[in-house]
């Protein structure tokens, strides 16, 4: 999403070229980080399920905790600050640059997948951010085409953390700290509270029963090399666009049973 943030001007101006060259670095930053770490899915790096006690304590006790995800962490940074610094159209590489003057994916700047769900989840609840559609192309192809986490379903949570995500600068360490606990006793309690981790986790579940996983890669049995590829099959699968109805209509009535209560 930095990445996105940071050629915003030129995803805005909807040339293809540039649009296809974000896709391209952020392709390349994806491949970077598996070639270093091993695999940009969390269960993978850690080893362990986070989404139980057991898996959690292990991660916890081993030390993975600061071996694997703080060093993880600083050495992406501050490949990501030397990446975005770069001018797009310098070499890149993935699926190839069309020609300037060509319009982006879907004549917009947030993409294929995640925008698509934002905008409707906008439109309906007043609950999104026009920046955040704009950046979403970022969340394109299981994020930054690595295959991961299902750009739908990623554009689908944004909403949700506007509304319930805390900001740890203004919040401080101490209720930092207190929300994070907080949502880990929600997640293995699976109480309903009101709160990010006890209203997302249930979305993710019931997404997985119904389409059988979370990632991109395993939903659409390939990966994309580049914007083109991925808009041209986004735009005739009707899986995606199943997809992206469930994952807005289903935020949308999460948001108004909660103003409800």
């Amino acid at each position: 999403m930095a990445l996105a943030l940071g050629h915003l001007a030129d995803l805005l101006e909807g040339d293809r070229a540039r649009t296809e060259a974000l896709y391209a670095r952020m392709k390349g930053y994806t491949l970077w980080f598996e070639e270093n770490f091993g695999s940009t899915l969390c269960r993978e790096r850690c080893g362990v399920d986070l989404t139980r006690v057991a898996g959690f304590t292990k991660y916890i006790l081993t030390g993975k905790v600061f071996t694997r995800c703080v060093s993880h962490i600083g050495k992406s940074a501050m490949k990501l600050i030397e990446t975005v610094n770069r001018p797009l159209l310098e070499g890149e590489e993935a699926g190839g640059v069309p020609e300037p003057g060509a319009a982006g994916p879907g004549g917009r700047a947030g993409g294929c997948c995640a925008a698509d769900v934002l905008r409707g989840i906008r439109a309906a609840t007043g609950t999104g951010d026009l920046l955040l559609e704009n950046i979403s192309i970022s969340l394109d192809g299981g994020i930054g085409l690595s295959g991961g986490l299902c750009g739908a379903l990623a554009g689908a949570l944004l909403p949700l953390g506007l509304l319930w995500g805390i900001e740890p600068k203004e919040e401080g360490i101490a209720a930092t700290v207190q929300a994070f606990v907080r949502g880990h006793v929600n997640l293995y309690a699976g109480r309903g509270e009101r709160e990010l981790w006890a209203v997302a986790h249930p979305l993710l579940r019931e997404f997985r029963s119904r389409f059988g996983s979370l990632e991109c890669g395993e939903l659409t049995g390939r990966t994309f090399a580049g914007g083109e590829e991925l808009e041209a099959f986004v735009s005739s699968s009707s899986r995606c666009a199943e997809i992206k109805e469930w994952c807005r209509d289903m935020v949308i009535e999460i948001v108004r049973r909660e103003e409800r209560r």
